[in-house]
């Protein structure tokens, strides 16, 4: 399956999802809050697991392993366009 693109958009800040939060008493809505404060945290658990592959296959075989080259440049697309 092949995912589609997003337009370009302007990332949701924190201060914004709590204000979503406490304006907005639907489920639904608190629901969506709660899944994107989940994804974030989800990503930075997957960047330290990253770090910590990274440095083992350096400390065993040295240098870059390509799959983690790749993985680590959309860990940083990704965690430089959070706010």
């Amino acid at each position: 399956m092949m995912a589609h693109k997003l337009p370009p958009f302007r990332p949701v800040t924190q201060a914004e999802l709590r204000a979503i939060w406490s304006q907005h008493a639907d489920s639904d809505i608190r629901r969506l809050v709660l899944e994107i404060v989940r994804y974030r945290n989800v990503i930075a658990d997957i960047d330290k697991l990253y770090k910590t592959t990274h440095q083992a296959w350096r400390d065993s075989f040295g240098g870059n392993l390509v799959a983690l080259h790749l993985f680590q440049q959309l860990m940083t697309l990704e965690r430089e366009r959070l706010p």
